[in-house]
């Protein structure tokens, strides 16, 4: 079975979860819907959807990655909006190395897919931290970005969250962006979490240029 670039890249994105160990990072961007990160040498803006802010008290940021959780602007107070019913928050990892290097999308999807399937695939995919428990309930691509459906039936950080959710991963300014669906059960379906998501991909690509 083979690994390749992506399935690498994405290994350093599972080393993100000890962020929320370290000191808040400060983030730039101006706005409530936006944080400008450097990761390794290289500017990656995390732009939220509409109704949908940072909270900058989550923002954690290392040598090689950062962190931030999105919610409902309501939720954090912001003037003018409204509580909505989403259900969920959305959460965006930054990480150093690229999803597609040097190969073509053909091959990273063939990489995304094995990787997933691989012991540490679902290692890192699910919330856990026991592949016993993962599985991967399906996988697609789209407009640059790689979905998968995780399944994760171990012993999850936080009681209550769905156990089924959509991870999202793109490549920004050749680094590797992973965005995630957090949800509890009987407040959110997967198809929401799906929308929301490929909608904040959508954004994040639009303000990240090529």
């Amino acid at each position: 079975m083979r690994i390749g670039r992506l399935g690498r890249a994405l290994l350093g994105l599972a080393g993100l979860v000890a962020l929320s160990a370290c000191d808040p990072a400060a983030i730039g961007g101006g706005s409530p819907s936006r944080a400008r990160f450097d990761v390794a040498g290289a500017t990656v803006t995390i732009a939220a959807p509409p109704g949908w802010c940072i909270d900058p008290s989550t923002a954690r940021k290392s040598a090689d990655g950062a962190f931030v959780l999105l919610t409902d602007c309501a939720l954090l107070g912001k003037p003018g909006t409204t509580v909505g019913s989403r259900g969920m928050a959305l959460t965006a990892s930054i990480s150093d190395g690229s999803l597609l290097a040097a190969e073509g999308d053909a091959d990273a999807l063939a990489d995304f897919q094995d990787f997933a399937a691989s012991r540490a695939g679902r290692t890192a995919l699910g919330r856990s931290g026991q592949a016993s428990q993962v599985r991967v309930l399906a996988t697609r691509s789209s407009g640059g970005v790689y979905y998968v459906l995780v399944e994760d039936r171990g012993k999850l950080p936080i009681a209550g969250l769905d156990r089924q959710f959509w991870r999202a991963f793109l490549d920004v300014n050749g680094r590797t962006v992973a965005l995630s669906s957090l949800g509890f059960t009987g407040e959110s379906d997967a198809q929401a979490s799906l929308n929301e998501l490929a909608t904040f991909a959508k954004w994040i690509q639009a303000a990240n240029p090529a």
